[in-house]
């Protein structure tokens, strides 16, 4: 059965401040964050597959977002380049509309989908905002019981999303949008779960040049 829950616009004109949202968080949401998940659960306000973009979302409504355990699970390569083939061809052939696309598929070529959803971030959070996420390290026991785990993510990662980590070498390579690492840290046990904290820069041309 299909969960009530507020509208989009009801939860953005109650937080007007910026919402803080929480990716993922199913059946256990943190408290004071809109949660938004792709089941459809009492506890989530938003049902949205995070893989598919935009989200259902305006640019800057978050002042924070959080991820626990996510991360690992979000797909890092290309989508089947075959499948914006066949989508291109039906709307073509006027089969099917560019709104149901839209809405069903969102993005035809989004790129490659770990990059684009911290790009997604990005967009949804105010300046300065920050996106906080825990998730197992790469290659550790935490990261490989899980079958379902595809995303390896350790300190070199986060550095692919900073112009000013390893001279901006890694970021220039895909040139996503620009963050601030402001905390990444490895618990020391024996799963090894990684906790990081970024902040949103704004777009400077000469981190691009």
């Amino acid at each position: 059965m299909k969960c009530e829950r507020k509208s989009i616009d009801k939860i953005l004109k109650e937080k007007n401040g910026g919402i803080r949202l929480d990716l993922g968080g199913g059946g256990a949401p943190q408290a004071g964050f809109v949660n938004i998940d792709v089941r459809d659960m009492p506890t989530v306000d938003i049902v949205h597959n995070l893989e598919l973009f935009p989200w259902p979302l305006p640019d800057e409504c978050c002042s924070m977002v959080m991820a626990s355990h996510l991360l690992e699970h979000i797909n890092p390569t290309y989508p089947d380049a075959r499948i914006a083939v066949l989508i291109k061809l039906l709307l073509k052939k006027k089969l099917i509309s560019e709104k149901e696309v839209k809405e069903t598929i969102g993005e035809i070529e989004p790129g490659a989908i770990f990059m684009r959803f911290i790009d997604e971030i990005w967009r949804v959070l105010k300046p300065g905002g920050q996106f906080m996420a825990a998730f197992p390290y790469a290659g550790s026991p935490g990261f490989f019981q899980d079958p379902t785990h595809c995303n390896n993510i350790n300190e070199a990662t986060l550095a692919y999303f900073d112009p000013f980590e390893a001279g901006g070498f890694l970021f220039k390579i895909y040139k996503p949008k620009p963050w601030k690492i402001l905390q990444s840290a490895l618990a020391s046990n024996l799963n090894g779960n990684m906790e990081i904290v970024l902040e949103k820069r704004l777009i400077d041309k000469s981190y691009y040049a």
